[in-house]
C-alpha cells in the first residue's frame, strides 16, 4: 500500500510538472452594436460587431523548453455576431477557419520567430497608434496602411526583445498565394489583382518608454508596391495624442491608375473616469487630382469593468475620393465584452 501511495505521489510530481511547462488558453471579444451608414439610396441600420476583429476567440499556447527558451502558438478565429458566419472575406472562397492569425513560434533571449499566417510590421504596429483601435468603428481616422500588406500568407516574423527601449519587427513571406484584398483600406488605394510577383516584406523600429511610444515601419506588398509610416504617441495624463503619418503606392481602383498618397491623422483618447472620449482628424492626400479626403470622428466609451463596455461614435467624411453613400454621416452605439 505504502509503495502505491509513492508511486502515485511521484507521478503526480511530474504531471504537475508537466502541466506547469505547458499552458493554452481560450480568450477573445464579443462585440454586438447598431449601425446607421449611408447607402446609394439613402440611409439603412444594420447589426453587426464595431469590427470583424471585434468578434473572435483565439487559442494560444506556450511551452517551456528549458534553457530560456520556449514554443508557442496563436490561432485566431474571427466570425459575424449578426448570423455566426466565418469573417474571412478576402478570401476567395470564403472558408479559412483561422483567418486573422495563425502561427507557430520558438522565443528566447534572442526576442522570437514566428511561422505562419500573420500581420506584417506596418500593419501590426499601425492601429495601436489610433483611439478606435486600427480603424474598427464609424469615428475611426486611422490612415489604414494606404496599401502595406495586411496580413501575409506563408510568413517568417522575427520580433527583436526590447534594448533601452528600442525593438526591431522584420518579416517576409511567399511570393505566392498572397490576397489583393489583404492590401485594400477604407478609401479606395488597392494594389493590381493577380500580380503575384514579389515576396511581400516589412519591417519596423519601435520605441517604448514613460509616456512615449514612436514607430517608424515600412512595407513592400506582392506587387512591389511601397508604403513607409511614422507613428506617434504621448500620453499627458488628462489625454493621450496619437499621431499617423504613411506615404505610399497605390491603385485608385484595381484596374485604375497607379497614385502617390500622404495619409496624416490626429486623434486623442480623453479620460473623464470610467468614460474616455474620444475625436480625431484624417486627411488623404493623392498625387491625382481629384482623389482627396477628409475625415472627423467622434466618439466615447463608457467603462463598467476591465472587460465590459458600452459605446458610440459619429463619423464624417468628405472628399471627391468618395462616393456620396461614404460621404454621408455615420452612427453607432454598441456593447462589447473581452474574456
Amino acid at each position: 500500500m505504502k509503495k502505491t501511495l509513492i508511486a502515485l505521489a511521484v507521478l503526480g510530481a511530474f504531471a504537475s510538472a508537466a502541466s506547469a511547462q505547458s499552458t493554452v488558453t481560450l480568450s477573445g471579444m464579443l462585440d454586438a452594436g447598431i449601425r446607421h451608414q449611408g447607402t446609394a439610396t439613402g440611409y439603412d441600420w444594420n447589426m453587426g460587431g464595431a469590427g470583424s476583429a471585434f468578434n473572435n476567440f483565439t487559442l494560444s499556447g506556450k511551452e517551456d523548453l528549458g534553457g530560456g527558451m520556449n514554443a508557442f502558438f496563436v490561432m485566431n478565429h474571427r466570425f459575424g455576431i449578426q448570423n455566426g458566419t466565418i469573417n474571412s472575406a478576402p478570401q476567395a472562397d470564403g472558408s479559412t477557419t483561422f483567418f486573422r492569425n495563425v502561427f507557430v513560434g520558438l522565443g528566447g533571449n534572442f526576442g522570437d520567430v514566428r511561422l505562419g499566417r500573420m500581420l506584417m510590421p506596418l500593419q501590426e504596429m499601425n492601429g495601436n497608434f489610433d483611439p478606435w483601435y486600427g480603424g474598427y468603428t464609424v469615428a475611426s481616422t486611422h490612415t489604414g496602411g494606404i496599401t502595406a500588406t495586411i496580413r501575409a500568407q506563408q510568413a517568417i516574423y522575427y520580433r527583436s526583445p526590447s534594448m533601452s527601449g528600442f525593438s526591431v519587427h522584420a518579416a517576409i513571406a511567399a511570393a505566392n498565394g498572397q490576397l489583393q484584398a489583404e492590401t485594400q483600406n477604407d478609401f479606395g488605394s488597392s494594389a493590381p489583382a493577380f500580380a503575384t510577383k514579389e515576396r511581400p516584406t516589412g519591417f519596423a523600429l519601435n520605441y517604448a518608454a514613460g509616456p512615449l511610444k514612436a514607430t517608424v515601419a515600412y512595407d513592400r506588398n506582392y506587387a512591389d508596391f511601397k508604403t513607409t509610416g511614422v507613428y506617434g504617441q504621448y500620453n499627458f495624463g488628462v489625454a493621450i495624442l496619437n499621431m499617423q503619418f504613411e506615404d505610399g503606392d497605390g491603385l485608385t481602383s484595381a484596374a485604375g491608375l497607379k497614385e502617390k498618397v500622404k495619409a496624416f491623422s490626429i486623434a486623442a483618447d480623453i479620460p473623464f473616469g470610467a468614460i474616455t472620449g474620444k475625436v480625431g482628424y484624417l486627411r488623404y492626400n493623392s498625387n491625382l487630382a481629384g482623389k482627396d479626403a477628409t475625415k472627423f470622428g467622434f466618439g466615447g466609451e463608457y467603462n463598467f469593468s476591465k472587460r465590459t463596455l458600452v459605446y458610440s461614435d459619429i463619423g464624417k467624411s468628405s472628399g471627391d475620393r468618395l462616393t456620396d453613400a461614404q460621404k454621408k454621416t455615420q452612427f453607432d452605439i454598441g456593447l462589447r465584452h473581452k474574456f
